[in-house]
């Protein structure tokens, strides 16, 4: 009987907290939680600043792994993570005015506060750091954004794949200057093997009709389009030739007179 007394005045004492349900799914990026607040006695005010501390226990991580298709659960278990708090103003007052010592509230988590699908430790505390009641586990429920955590390798297996196994260039650079084994050329020289083709072919050394010099027939060195002959040329001489002739007359007998 002293130990049951003993546990009722700890209870008033400390005042009490609930969930109503330990589980909540996700709504649009949130989960919403309603609870249960009773306080060892009535506040003063109506509206009591009050601080819900959520520790995550267990993180639900969807991973992508070889050989899968879809993203795999993984539970994740934590340890000594720092809580997020959240400062809100509780009611404890019904619409006519008057306060009450217990009450019941409702308020929503977002992913952009933070929270993300797993396991939280839920407590409540006063603005002055008095602990309302015990802690409570809460399960948010959903989706969380997949984790890529497959392995990037590569088959070296296909005939058009070679495997690369030193990338120390110093050590597998080209030997284009190291001279060749047996050559006793200078280092680096190139010696030729075998006949090389011209890089001019044997038709374009011959001579075409239009390159060929034409030489002129020998003769008198005259030439009248669409004649030719030597005979032809005298034909054309024998005026000039009585001329001449006629001229030389002429003088013998003006010296004759005289």
């Amino acid at each position: 009987m002293a130990f049951f007394a003993f546990v009722k005045t700890a209870d008033a004492a400390t005042g009490s907290f609930k969930l109503k349900t330990t589980e909540a799914n996700e709504v649009g990026g949130g989960w919403h939680l309603y609870v249960t607040i009773e306080l060892p006695k009535a506040p003063p005010t109506a509206h009591q600043p009050m601080r819900f501390l959520f520790t995550k226990t267990m993180v639900y991580e969807r991973a992508l792994i070889d050989g899968h298709t879809e993203p795999v659960l993984n539970r994740q278990a934590l340890q000594n993570q720092t809580p997020t708090i959240e400062s809100l103003d509780v009611d404890f007052a019904d619409p006519s005015g008057k306060i009450f010592k217990g009450t019941r509230f409702d308020f929503i988590l977002t992913r952009t506060r933070g929270y993300e699908a797993g396991e939280y430790k839920v407590e409540l505390r006063t603005s002055d750091g008095l602990t309302i009641g015990a802690s409570a586990n809460l399960v948010l429920k959903g989706d969380n954004p997949p984790v890529d955590r497959r392995a990037m390798a590569f088959s070296a297996k296909g005939k058009d794949i070679k495997k690369i196994d030193n990338y120390d260039a110093g050590a597998n650079q080209a030997k284009n200057d190291d001279p060749t084994p047996g050559n006793t050329n200078a280092p680096g020289e190139v010696t030729p093997i075998g006949t090389a083709t011209g890089f001019v072919p044997k038709e374009g050394m011959q001579e075409t009709d239009e390159e060929k010099i034409k030489t002129r027939p020998a003769g008198c060195g005259c030439e009248v389009p669409g004649h030719g002959g030597p005979g032809t040329a005298l034909f054309f001489l024998l005026p000039i030739a009585g001329i001449g002739l006629i001229s030389l007359r002429r003088r013998s007998a003006a010296r004759s007179k005289g």
